[in-house]
């Protein structure tokens, strides 16, 4: 999966620029944007992936663990919020609990198909 990630970025990079030059919007600052590009893609695309990856590894459940990433949206309104002092719409926090009833419908299913295969393992009824 590293490799894979690798080579997205290697082959895609070349596309974007190419488009960006083709569109006439290949207008950068070494200060701004560059860096603001270089850290989404080191941090926010690269380690971010490498750890998920590790961590999918040396998980049991991973379909438990893949559940945490759900997390992101509560931290990064928490950071947005405390840290950049930006304002949160009332339309941010229905998109939260969106997906807070989409997790917990999954869980209820799966919860629910697990009893269903226990009932039918064990012979109950």
């Amino acid at each position: 999966p590293v490799v894979g990630l690798f080579l997205n970025f290697l082959f895609g990079l070349p596309v974007i620029v190419a488009a960006a030059v083709a569109t006439d919007s290949l207008h950068f600052s070494l200060t701004g944007s560059l860096l603001a590009a270089g850290y989404v893609g080191v941090f926010e695309m690269g380690i971010a992936f490498v750890l998920w990856s590790y961590a999918m590894k040396k998980a049991e459940n991973t379909a438990k663990v893949s559940n945490l990433i759900f997390i992101s949206p509560f931290l990064s309104l928490v950071f947005i919020w405390f840290i950049l002092g930006e304002r949160i719409l009332p339309s941010t926090y229905v998109g939260l609990v969106l997906i807070m009833a989409g997790l917990w419908l999954q869980q209820k299913k799966a919860a629910q198909k697990q009893d269903a295969a226990a009932g039918v393992v064990s012979g109950g009824g």
